[in-house]
């Protein structure tokens, strides 16, 4: 089973996991992460070593954070040095995070599904045209 933590600047990671919720349904072995003013990089590195622990039961854990070289996905990628199950993507979205939910419940690997979820993000910004 994979496990997901959502970790971004901000309450984005919580409202983003409440919208797909909305669109998917409740989901199970998913933490966030808020890196708030104030949180010192330590703080940060405790959060993430707390959720990874939370899904110590997981085979794999995705990491989405929101953005490429920012605080959250640094130490993601502190943590994907230690522990070889992580795998990391920046850049979360809600379609990215739909994406990620259908794939876990149609029972596809991290593996499996990694390239699709990328391709995903990629195509879901669009200007809307009349």
């Amino acid at each position: 089973m994979t496990g997901l933590i959502i970790a971004t600047h901000g309450k984005f990671a919580a409202s983003a996991l409440d919208a797909a919720e909305m669109l998917v349904g409740k989901q199970e072995q998913v933490e966030t992460i808020g890196f708030c003013p104030g949180d010192s990089l330590d703080m940060l590195l405790e959060h993430f070593t707390n959720a990874v622990d939370a899904l110590r039961d997981c085979e794999e854990i995705l990491v989405l954070t929101d953005i490429k070289g920012g605080s959250p996905c640094n130490a993601a990628t502190v943590m994907k040095i230690k522990n070889p199950k992580i795998r990391v993507v920046a850049g979360l979205s809600i379609p990215l995070l739909v994406q990620f939910f259908e794939s876990k419940a149609n029972g596809e690997s991290l593996a499996d599904s990694i390239d699709d979820l990328v391709e995903v993000g990629k195509f879901s910004v669009r200007e809307i045209t009349l």
